[in-house]
């Protein structure tokens, strides 16, 4: 299976766990097109007024190195701040979990044209305690109350 297709499975997947936990999720209709004139983010989710915006990454080696474009991250950004919500990066490494990753200053490391992420250093949490942290109102110990 080609990259690509792995990374529209891997999104799928995400939308899939987030819903059955009561989320209202939508994938990006153009995620990964390439549109130019307007950005859409991988995957929205929305719980009682929460509204999370993730960038999804799925890789087969367990690196734990992760590079996003500055542009692309930006957007991201853009995007959340229209709607009041999250930024996220939601990481599953082949045969592992979901890790997710608030996209801050803390997490960003620049690297010239791109940000690098490393899942290893940072307080990235396991999908399932994200979702209890959203459903029970807990998140502010994990991410702060601004848009991303």
């Amino acid at each position: 299976m080609n990259r690509r297709k792995r990374g529209f499975r891997a999104e799928r997947e995400l939308v899939q766990k987030l819903w059955s936990r009561g989320f209202a999720v939508i994938r990006g209709p153009a995620s990964g097109s390439g549109a130019r004139k307007i950005f859409y983010p991988d995957v929205v989710a929305i719980y009682k007024g929460n509204v999370y915006v993730f960038e999804v990454k799925y890789r087969s080696n367990k690196d734990h190195i992760i590079y996003l474009d500055k542009e692309k991250v930006r957007k991201l950004k853009d995007f959340a701040a229209r709607a009041n919500a999250q930024t996220l990066l939601a990481v599953r490494f082949k045969g592992g979990k979901w890790y997710i990753i608030p996209l801050d200053s803390q997490s960003l490391e620049d690297v010239g044209t791109r940000y690098k992420v490393n899942i290893q250093k940072l307080k990235a949490i396991e999908l399932e305690e994200f979702i209890r942290n959203v459903v029970n109102n807990r998140l502010d110990k994990y991410i702060n109350n601004s848009a991303g």
